[in-house]
């Protein structure tokens, strides 16, 4: 079910990409030091309209946002490390040269033109991109990950750590392993999954739509289109699915040992008891169009109509 049996492999890979992920380098940040001994810096590169921020530490954390301009200002501290940057037109790198094998640490908060591509990867790092307003990739081990008002995809990928992604206007792919996603204002196709950690999804906006957990719950709640696949999925935990009342669907149910509640009158077109108390049911929501299938081994799964927000307790 979960591509998460990989990460350990992927961890080990990452290790050694960001020791030594540092080019040549171009431009250098200008640097002094505090008491402490670490390494202060405070510089600025010029980036085009559209452009690439990458960005590989192993410890720390990290802080993306949009500005005016074409301008790339980074901003922080390093140590057990020297903070290389590597800056070209359309294109600006910035990664730790370590020293020894513990692993540099970088606190940075960077400012980059509106529109630019954000890619970052840590090792143990929270990370964060916001109002950027372009496409972003981020991948940490250890941390959350939040990206807000993004246009284009958005990749987000943790093993021990919450990610939350909000306001996008492109397909989201989230995934965590110890973790839980919440995605929120989101008008594009969803893929999401997690393996101890609930899905929320609310106000979306999609045709497309996969969500799988293995022990967490599941929440959707948006809108359904007419020529839209749905598929939501958990082992151990909790479906609920907030329908608006004109949507057309053909809704099909499994639940090993749950109950169903529908806040729809519907009209049974099959159903299929097998060993124990297995059932699989069919039926259909007004003109049936869009196709909703939603699995459940030991949870209940709940219709309801309406927002979520209508329907609370």
């Amino acid at each position: 079910m979960m591509r998460g049996a990989g990460w350990a492999a992927r961890g080990a890979v990452f290790c050694a990409c960001v020791a030594g992920a540092v080019q040549p380098m171009e431009a250098q940040a200008h640097r002094s030091s505090d008491s402490g001994g670490r390494e202060r810096v405070d510089t600025t590169v010029t980036l085009e309209r559209g452009g690439t921020l990458s960005v590989s530490i192993h410890n720390g954390r990290v802080n993306v946002v949009g500005g005016s301009g074409n301008r790339v200002r980074i901003q922080g501290n390093a140590d057990r490390g020297e903070l290389q940057v590597r800056s070209r037109a359309t294109s600006v790198s910035i990664g730790l040269d370590q020293l020894g094998h513990s692993g540099g640490n970088a606190e940075l908060d960077i400012t980059v033109p509106i529109g630019t591509r954000v890619i970052l990867n840590g090792f143990s790092a929270p990370f964060s991109v916001r109002g950027v307003k372009g496409e972003a990739r981020v991948e940490s081990l250890s941390g959350g990950i939040t990206v807000t008002d993004a246009v284009g995809n958005v990749n987000v990928e943790a093993v021990s750590g919450n990610v939350a992604v909000s306001n996008v206007e492109g397909d989201v792919f989230a995934e965590s392993v110890s973790g839980s996603a919440m995605l929120r204002n989101i008008t594009g196709n969803i893929d999401t999954e997690t393996v101890s950690g609930n899905i929320t999804m609310a106000v979306a906006r999609s045709r497309l739509v996969r969500a799988e957990t293995v022990s967490g719950n599941i929440s959707y709640d948006g809108t359904f289109d007419a020529a839209g696949n749905y598929t939501f999925s958990t082992h151990a935990g909790r479906l609920t699915l907030a329908l608006p009342p004109a949507t057309g669907a053909t809704v099909t149910l499994e639940t090993f040992s749950g109950t169903v509640h529908s806040d729809f009158p519907v009209t049974l077109e099959s159903r299929n008891a097998r060993k124990g108390h297995e059932g699989r049911f069919e039926f259909r929501i007004g003109d049936g169009r869009a196709r909703i299938a939603a699995e459940t081994f030991s949870g209940d799964i709940r219709i309801q109509r309406g927002s979520s927000r209508d329907n609370q307790d």
